[in-house]
């Protein structure tokens, strides 16, 4: 959470057993680490665009030639202040001709 916002790709990190105290961090489920240059985690936002951040630079050079409601979820930031509603999203976006 980043003040009241989702990153629509968490990083996901689990608990080691009950007794540790260590914790274990598997990153984001993604070839380049959240980075944005390897698009595995291309989405489709079905509804609910104008609660996302705009596209960073990274998606701009990335996404060029994608439609617009495609995004790299590892970009996307979910929260607005002035408006709320549902944002939906399909994982892995077919390219409509």
């Amino acid at each position: 959470m980043l003040d009241d916002k989702i990153e629509l790709y968490a990083t996901y990190v689990s608990q080691s057993p009950p007794n540790s105290t260590s914790r274990s961090s598997h990153g984001k489920v993604m070839n380049c680490g959240g980075g944005g240059s390897c698009g595995t985690c291309i989405v489709e936002i079905i509804d609910g665009r104008d609660l996302l951040n705009e596209r960073t630079n990274t998606e701009l050079r990335y996404l060029k030639k994608k439609p617009e409601s495609w995004r790299l979820a590892c970009q996307t930031i979910v929260g607005n202040k002035e408006n709320s509603g549902k944002v939906v999203v399909q994982r892995i976006p077919q390219w409509k001709k």
